[in-house]
């Protein structure tokens, strides 16, 4: 079942419509995307700080554009840097 989540997360589609395409229930599938999440869980995440470069002239704190699509989160900062952070 984790193959069909990976395969959901690729999809671009919602959680429940991946599920009625494939024809799980919305709950059951929801289940199986909780246990993925908690399978590849990465137990020794540590913070990484990230410092700006020289050239930087605008604030690099603030990102310049976010976008929210299925499964993942993009920050676009002006000096150039994207931080994607897949959910």
């Amino acid at each position: 079942m984790f193959l069909k989540v990976e395969a959901w997360k690729r999809s671009g589609l919602t959680m429940s419509e991946y599920a009625q395409s494939q024809g799980y229930t919305a709950s059951g599938f929801e289940y199986w995307v909780r246990k993925y999440r908690k399978q590849f869980k990465k137990d020794n995440a540590e913070f990484v700080q990230i410092f700006p470069s020289a050239k930087t002239k605008t604030d690099p704190i603030e990102p310049h554009a976010v976008k929210q699509s299925q499964g993942e989160i993009v920050f676009s900062f002006a000096s150039g840097m994207t931080i994607t952070i897949n959910l």
